[in-house]
């Protein structure tokens, strides 16, 4: 029989993440035709937590122990995807034009042709770098946080980024969008409307395909409904806001980082402007809950 006690909050969090995932699936069983794989991969992943945690536990080894640190990571991008085959399935009617509509009716107009005006190579360049570095800034406090031995701390962040996550996708289930660069913009010619100077459209194409676009033509169909809220907002926020909280020196590092990166999803044309609000209000209310719910996820802890 699998022992649950050795579970920590983090753990906890993740098996129900993924038990709600493979609820909604099943419900929507009629729609979401990879349920099945949803739901036996979740249930495959859930047990493979507790038994790493028990084995990891029981004889600390250098393979089990990294593992049961850092199998968060890829476990992001594997619910990720998952939603990726759910979202659009479920709620197949984009709701970019309500997006579009809150944009202008907060700031006049659409805040990507505001910042269209500022737009130079050199920005596009820095900014894109910016955007692209958002799994690379978890990974940047994560190892500080460990070098620092803060390994409480470490534990604490990768929860509330989880936390986050598991948010974000209630707000891509009810509202699908798939962002400016598609309804307000040619995608086929933003290197050409856009353009940066070396790395920008590498970066670019590791973004698309990790959002499954894999053609040009058929970009608006296959992009991911991700829009709202904006995670790249909401998480970032929360690694910035963790990095301060235990006065890292990783810091200094990602605030003007993070900050070029939340600036990035407009001037990219990532995310609409409502997006970004609606990404940093999520963060704040994440960050605020963050320890109530860790509590509730201890071992032992009593009904």
């Amino acid at each position: 029989m699998l022992d649950t006690s050795r579970l920590r909050p983090l753990d906890r969090l993740n098996i129900i993440g993924m038990f709600l995932i493979s609820i909604v699936a099943l419900v929507f069983h009629q729609r979401v035709t990879a349920y099945v794989t949803i739901i036996l991969t979740n249930l495959a992943v859930s047990i493979g937590i507790v038994l790493l945690l028990n084995a990891e536990s029981h004889k600390s080894h250098p393979v089990t122990k990294f593992l049961a640190r850092w199998y968060t990571m890829p476990l992001i991008f594997l619910t990720f995807k998952q939603m990726y085959l759910m979202v659009h399935p479920i709620n197949p009617h984009d709701l970019d034009y309500v997006l579009i509509k809150l944009d202008r009716i907060i700031f006049g107009t659409d805040p990507t042709a505001l910042l269209d005006r500022i737009a130079t190579p050199g920005l596009t360049e820095f900014l894109q770098i910016c955007y692209g570095s958002f799994y690379v800034l978890w990974f940047i406090l994560g190892i500080d946080l460990l070098r620092q031995h803060n390994e409480e701390g470490f534990a604490f962040f990768l929860f509330v980024l989880m936390y986050g996550f598991y948010t974000s996708y209630v707000g891509y289930l009810i509202v699908p969008a798939i962002g400016p660069r598609f309804t307000l913009y040619n995608f086929a010619a933003l290197n050409k409307d856009l353009p940066g100077l070396f790395l920008t459209p590498i970066l670019r194409g590791i973004i698309n395909s990790g959002e499954s676009i894999t053609s040009v033509a058929q970009a608006a169909m296959l992009a991911q409904r991700d829009c709202f809220p904006s995670g790249h907002t909401e998480m970032t926020l929360i690694t910035i806001a963790t990095a301060i909280r235990f006065r890292m020196k990783s810091a200094m590092i990602i605030i003007p980082m993070g900050i070029g990166l939340i600036f990035a999803t407009i001037y990219m044309r990532y995310h609409y402007g409502v997006d970004v609000i609606a990404g940093a209000l999520l963060s704040i209310a994440v960050l605020a809950s963050a320890r109530w719910l860790e509590s509730q996820l201890m071992p032992g802890r009593k009904a």
